[in-house]
């Protein structure tokens, strides 16, 4: 008697199962040839290359899309009577790696970046698939690493980086894609470092450079992008870059293998 209560009740789901598939048919295409309903794609070593449901012929809802060995890429969002698409792309094991508008094939508006880790790396703004706008990079605690403005994809205007602590550690203009107009450097309590002007380019006129305490230690006077005094040049250049290399641990510039890799 329990067996056969048991088969009974398996022939019950088996039969609500098929009557719920009939009923809900996948990839289907009506007497246009119109899509419509829920569609499911698979890659030929059996693993499914997408799903998602459509309204003649066009996405509507979430259309999710896998790489050929199973695993999540995208989940593009569609909205009916609308050419905008939010999409979502993952690393592996579901963490998101990026996020934004598309229109049409273009990306729109601001795109977020993320790292494998899941921390926000950079956000960028976009206008038909160029870079427009005010572009920020973030250190992994949050903290603001870096703006730069574009336009129509340059380097145009003010670009400013931080240390970890939230203080400018350089302040750069950009004009047209090249330096062009002050170019300041800080130390990590905000005391200026190197101050000069870069023109078409070229480092012009006088760079001063200082002291922690503030004080000038050296000037240098540029002509067309040359130093007059070399030696000095290169002895400045040399105690930058150690003051640099006794930072290191204390702040990580931002690169695009955090979000890639």
């Amino acid at each position: 008697m329990k067996y056969k209560t048991i088969f009974i009740t398996f022939l019950f789901i088996a039969s609500n199962l098929l009557i719920f598939a009939q009923n809900n048919p996948i990839n289907q295409v009506d007497d246009k040839g119109y899509k419509q309903g829920l569609w499911k794609k698979y890659y030929q070593n059996g693993k499914i290359q997408y799903e998602g449901h459509f309204k003649n012929n066009k996405p509507i809802g979430e259309l999710k899309r896998y790489s050929n060995d199973g695993v999540l890429k995208v989940i593009l969002n569609y909205k009916e009577n609308s050419d905008k698409i939010y999409a979502k792309f993952y690393h592996p094991r579901k963490i998101i790696q990026a996020e934004g508008i598309y229109i049409g094939q273009s990306k729109d508006s601001i795109w977020n970046y993320y790292s494998a880790e899941g921390y926000l790396i950079n956000k960028v703004p976009y206008v038909n698939d160029i870079k427009t706008g005010i572009e920020e990079k973030f250190y992994q605690n949050g903290n603001l690493y870096e703006k730069t403005e574009w336009k129509e994809g340059i380097k145009d205007g003010l670009v400013l980086k931080y240390y970890d602590s939230g203080k400018v550690m350089m302040r750069i203009f950009y004009m047209n894609g090249i330096l062009d107009g002050e170019y300041n450097v800080y130390g990590v309590n905000e005391n200026i470092l190197i101050q000069g002007q870069y023109e078409d380019n070229k480092r012009g006129g006088t760079w001063k450079y200082y002291k922690d305490n503030g004080h000038i230690e050296s000037e240098l006077n540029y002509i067309n992008g040359v130093a007059e005094n070399q030696e000095e040049l290169k002895r400045l250049e040399n105690e930058y870059i150690e003051m640099m290399e006794n930072n290191k641990g204390k702040f990580k510039e931002p690169t695009e293998e955090d979000i890639f890799n």
